[in-house]
């Protein structure tokens, strides 16, 4: 029978797995959201012979669990349709590039990546500039409105290497002028066609990426490390979403699952502990 100390770490670990499960649960119905496996690991094995050309060994697996390390499914979810024109979704791989306004003027700050395309218009926020067709516009007579995802960080173009945010300027009569980059002639059609200034990036490593101050949805690489992402082929998708690719089916058994196995490692505890009384 395992000690109290094994007993304790396995119910660690599997309360670890009981929050994983929620989490997949509970992110079944946001957008883009991709699901987590949690990996478990073994301890203190005890080999108490060896094997010999008559007798195979006799060894003991581990009798307690703990934690390795969490797996992310990056598949794609389902998309859907949408009524609104910001929003979009990438088929395929890929992911939208986005970025703080603080950082706009810093080049070695690292960017956050999202397959969330829930996005909106918001104007550009005071003593902030973005460029366009090779000028710097903060306002000069012009509203600048930048395209943002629902924490407020700006949507990064492709256009002279992803440097550009997404934008579109409206003058004094409200009519949209231009935009960012190559589509800045699009002139009153930018407002829904913004998309063919997107671009999907693929980011190497992507279980190597860690979830950010803004949620599960929106990652960013590890301090330290260097990525350089490139560009992705995939299809960018006007008024759809990409749905979480979390699965209830999978989900809801695991979670029963789980509790019995929490359930019956603290009568094990409990049974322990009557013992050494």
């Amino acid at each position: 029978m395992p000690n109290e100390a094994s007993t304790i770490n396995s119910l660690k670990a599997v309360d670890a797995w009981i929050d994983v499960i929620n989490a997949n649960i509970n992110g079944g119905v946001r957008t883009a959201f991709k699901s987590s496996r949690l990996k478990f690991a073994g301890s203190n094995v005890n080999v108490l012979r060896s094997g010999n050309s008559t007798s195979l060994p006799l060894q003991m697996p581990e009798p307690g669990l703990t934690t390795a390390n969490t797996i992310i499914d990056f598949s794609q979810g389902a998309i859907t349709t949408s009524t609104e024109s910001t929003h979009v979704a990438i088929q395929g791989s890929g992911w939208f590039k986005l970025k703080r306004f603080a950082d706009l003027n810093s080049p070695t700050t690292d960017y956050l990546y999202t397959r969330d395309g829930e996005f909106r218009w918001m104007t550009l926020p005071a003593g902030v500039s973005v460029q366009t067709s090779g000028s710097i516009y903060s306002g000069g007579g012009f509203t600048v409105q930048v395209l943002v995802n629902h924490d407020g960080l700006a949507v990064m173009s492709d256009w002279v290497g992803g440097s550009s945010v997404i934008h579109m300027l409206t003058d004094a009569a409200g009519a949209v002028v231009g935009g960012s980059g190559s589509a800045a002639a699009l002139g009153a059609a930018y407002a829904t066609r913004f998309v063919e200034d997107m671009a999907a990036r693929n980011v190497p490593n992507q279980q190597g990426l860690l979830y950010s101050q803004y949620g599960s949805t929106v990652m960013h690489k590890p301090t330290g490390t260097v990525y350089v992402d490139a560009m992705n082929t995939s299809t960018i998708l006007a008024k759809s979403l990409e749905a979480s690719n979390a699965s209830m089916t999978q989900s809801v058994p695991e979670l029963s699952l789980a509790q019995k196995l929490f359930s019956a490692l603290t009568k094990v505890l409990q049974i322990t502990q009557t013992n050494t009384d």
